[in-house]
């Protein structure tokens, strides 16, 4: 999902038994994407051959090109829940900050990580969220494998306390309940008592997979925020975030190329909502969620066609707006938030909210607040830190290290965000979708499995060849090349 995977089809007439090509007559070619193939209806892509004279269907004729997965135990997946009892901790004041990490046995004897849970905090009998972990990934579809569970006392220093392990087969983890001590090997006080893990429930189960959500027509629905805040400097400045460079892009068009590909290729009508944030408005006012076309007349108003029009309402907006501040997520996260009562029939949808920012949040407990709120709805929350800021509170919204809390002490359903900086990938266009857009896949089908949601009957695909004949897209270059 989170790379564009080319695929190239070249067909020939055969008059002989050669086995060079060039022998024999060539017909025609096609050269798409997998994406495009699967982001098709019914997953069904039907496109005019090309040859010497480009796309010509009636000279060169068409392809049709169907996707499938092929099925089998590699998507089978096991779920597990984990709580503990009495676990010592390492801390001097409170109950302590426990997390697991799951680990297997390789054949070199070495362990190497599968899995690490959310912190739980302040907790001497922490339970943690539902595992939901591919078997392929959890013991290579082995259970004779010698897994490990490791107990971690966490720390905002970033050095945390090793509390002990647990090692048991990965056959040992399918039947649940069970109850493990944990050991710590090497100790000086091997006997000491530090507390049990308890497996509460095991599942080994085949989920619904990406594609067949996709193939059964769940659209990619794209929301995106671009920061129009005064720490991207001034946009006439060539050091500015924003420059209009009249030969190539700026950081905020790299990146809304780079994801905007790929995501559009999983919509039929391949439309985004595009908003700005933190600007002033030709009237006045600060708006941290405006429509970059400037229209206001309805729900939806906001959508462009495709990336070009994308960056055709971006470089327009440049031009209407003054830069001002601050940052502020939460307005963005709730208008995503919004959008995903559109979806009507449960498995029909998904959104993704791409928020492309420079600076540092200053609405960081409301943010907070919002993704906790947004957690258990069809969204993903994909965030593009460009520029030199450091983005350590960014990281917090990321979520790997713990789990993130409201205010009012609510826990985030489920891990819905994803933060990659800019700068290290900026020449790497392919490396940054594919770091941005890598956790989409499993995030939609765990919300989809949270609510119980079955993929749709698949499209039914027509027949007739000459129906919805595709062209390929393509998008301008500045100075309109």
């Amino acid at each position: 999902f989170e790379e564009n995977q080319d695929i190239q089809f070249l067909l020939y007439d055969i008059d002989s038994g050669s086995n060079k090509l060039d022998d024999h007559d060539f017909l025609g070619s096609l050269t798409t994407t997998v994406a495009s193939i699967v982001g098709s209806r019914g997953s069904c892509m039907t496109r005019a051959l090309s040859g010497k004279g480009g796309e010509d269907a009636k000279r060169y004729g068409v392809i049709k090109v169907l996707a499938e997965e092929v099925s089998g135990t590699r998507g089978d997946s096991i779920r597990l829940r984990f709580a503990s009892a009495a676990l010592v901790t390492k801390d001097w004041f409170g109950k302590g900050d426990k997390y697991l990490v799951i680990k297997r046995q390789r054949g070199d004897g070495n362990f190497e990580m599968v899995h690490k849970t959310e912190v739980v905090k302040n907790s001497k009998e922490p339970t943690w969220l539902p595992l939901d972990i591919p078997l392929q990934k959890f013991c290579l579809g082995n259970f004779d494998t010698t897994m490990r569970i490791e107990v971690w006392d966490w720390n905002m220093s970033g050095s945390h306390d090793f509390i002990g392990l647990i090692d048991m087969k990965a056959h040992d983890l399918v039947n649940a309940p069970k109850r493990w001590k944990v050991l710590k090997p090497g100790s000086k006080t091997p006997a000491k008592d530090r507390g049990e893990i308890i497996l509460q429930h095991s599942e080994v189960y085949h989920p619904p997979s990406f594609l067949e959500y996709i193939s059964g027509g769940c659209q990619i629905n794209v929301v995106v925020a671009v920061d129009f805040t005064a720490s991207n400097g001034a946009v006439n400045n060539s050091r500015s975030l924003h420059y209009k460079n009249p030969t190539g892009w700026n950081a905020y068009q790299q990146a809304l190329i780079s994801v905007g590909e790929i995501l559009e290729k999983y919509s039929q009508d391949r439309m985004f909502e595009a908003y700005g944030f933190g600007a002033k408005l030709p009237n006045g006012q600060v708006s941290h969620c405006f429509a970059l076309n400037g229209k206001t007349d309805g729900d939806g108003a906001a959508k462009c066609h495709g990336v070009q029009g994308l960056l055709d309402a971006y470089s327009e907006c440049l031009t209407n707006v003054e830069l001002y501040g601050p940052t502020n997520f939460a307005p963005m996260i709730t208008r995503a938030h919004d959008c995903t009562r559109r979806i009507q029939v449960p498995g029909s949808g998904y959104y993704v909210l791409l928020i492309i920012t420079d600076g540092e949040i200053t609405d960081m407990d409301n943010t907070v607040n919002a993704i906790v709120d947004a957690s258990d709805k069809a969204l993903s929350i994909v965030i593009v830190g460009v520029g030199p800021e450091n983005f350590v509170r960014m990281k917090e919204l990321d979520g790997d290290d713990q789990a993130l809390t409201s205010a009012s002490g609510r826990r985030v359903q489920r891990d819905i965000v994803q933060f990659v900086s800019f700068r290290d990938l900026k020449n790497n266009g392919p490396l940054l979708a594919k770091e941005v857009l890598y956790e989409i896949p499993d995030q939609l089908t765990s919300y989809m499995k949270s609510k119980n949601v079955k993929p749709l009957p698949r499209a039914k695909v027509s027949s007739n060849w000459f129906d919805n004949v595709g062209h390929a897209d393509s998008f301008r270059l500045p100075g309109g090349g």
